[in-house]
């Protein structure tokens, strides 16, 4: 037996749950065509609970809705009742035709969710399809570049657990908040660089989403223009932020409740008043009375600040005194008075 051969047989020999998985990291479209191998891969090609669509392995959006429905088509001949536990999709090929392209990428999607879809992952600079938005069974949904450009006046996602918005644009900052208020039972949020494409104002610095994020966990905050507040996540656990401090702008620090689970924190901050900065981080510690990690990444400090500037806070934060351990300042340009005072 060739060495060739060997190896092949190597591969038919491993366990069922081990093929899938190697096949999940595949194109679906080179996962369906191991089932030429062998009788022994046959089945497993249409078997996919995985599903993975990428422009580079389609000349087109009209061929690979085609070949998206043929397979779900033998799925449902062959195994009616296997649902699709993900669904991952990226696309970002320029088309003259994109109200067409964007009614065949919502018709996909739609399909897609019919099948019980619970992970989600969108990467296409095409509008969001509204079915998305009232999914009772997504657990996870991670959107990279869509467009909110018509949100219903009610988002219900009670299953969803995980979100995760990149360069995400919203028409209105309102269906932003209309998001994040349907989604109930969220625990892990990630918000990087989204886009408001409506000026909303001042007026709009004050909207509130309907309901605070109960069971949010972990929140990754990298966004330095959309508001968003501390006190939509009560619980959390682990805060990871990039934060942009105007003192005609302090919406994240406005009126903070208190963080009674916070353990763990990382802020980037970007401002041009040191004193101001360390005022509002002050703020928050207050708020964190079981904090036992803090990371402070600096990032611009303009200001010249001095001795005789600084003010000592009247009370010292309680996590300061009890619970913190690690306590770690980067690229931090201050006065000694301040490391002084941190560390004692």
């Amino acid at each position: 037996m060739s060495g060739q051969q060997s190896q092949e047989d190597r591969m038919s020999d491993l366990p069922d749950s081990l093929l899938y998985h190697i096949l999940s990291f595949l194109p679906t479209k080179d996962a369906v065509v191991t089932t030429v191998l062998s009788k022994r891969w046959k089945p497993l090609g249409l078997s996919q609970i995985i599903l993975n669509f990428d422009h580079k392995t389609f000349p087109d959006l009209s061929t690979l809705s085609r070949i998206f429905k043929s397979f779900l088509a033998k799925r449902r001949t062959n195994l009616p009742n296997l649902p699709i536990h993900s669904f991952n999709f990226t696309y970002h090929k320029y088309s003259r035709y994109r109200r067409n392209t964007e009614k065949k990428f919502a018709n996909i999607v739609n399909i897609a969710l019919k099948r019980g879809i619970q992970n989600l992952i969108l990467d296409t600079k095409m509008e969001l399809p509204s079915c998305i938005l009232s999914c009772k069974n997504l657990v996870v949904l991670k959107l990279k570049s869509l467009a909110f450009n018509n949100v219903p006046q009610v988002v219900v996602l009670p299953s969803l657990k995980v979100l995760h918005l990149e360069r995400v644009t919203f028409l209105h900052y309102d269906y932003f908040l209309k998001l994040l208020s349907g989604c109930s039972i969220l625990q892990d949020l990630e918000i990087k660089d989204l886009i408001v494409t409506t000026y909303w104002g001042v007026v709009g610095l004050d909207k509130q989403i309907e309901t605070p994020l109960w069971n949010l966990v972990t929140a990754n905050i990298f966004d330095d223009f959309v508001p968003i507040w501390f006190d939509w996540f009560p619980n959390v656990e682990r805060l990871h932020a990039s934060l942009v401090l105007k003192e005609k702008f302090p919406c994240t620090f406005d009126s903070i409740s208190m963080f009674h689970n916070l353990t763990n924190i990382e802020l980037i901050i970007h401002s041009l008043n040191f004193l101001f900065k360390f005022k509002c981080l002050i703020k928050l510690l207050q708020h964190c009375p079981k904090l036992q990690s803090l990371i402070i990444d600096e990032r611009i400090t303009a200001s010249k600040c001095h001795d005789e500037d600084w003010e000592e806070p009247e009370i010292v934060p309680k996590c300061l005194l009890s619970h913190l351990t690690t306590c770690s300042l980067r690229n931090f340009i201050g006065i000694p008075c301040n490391v002084e005072w941190l560390c004692s």
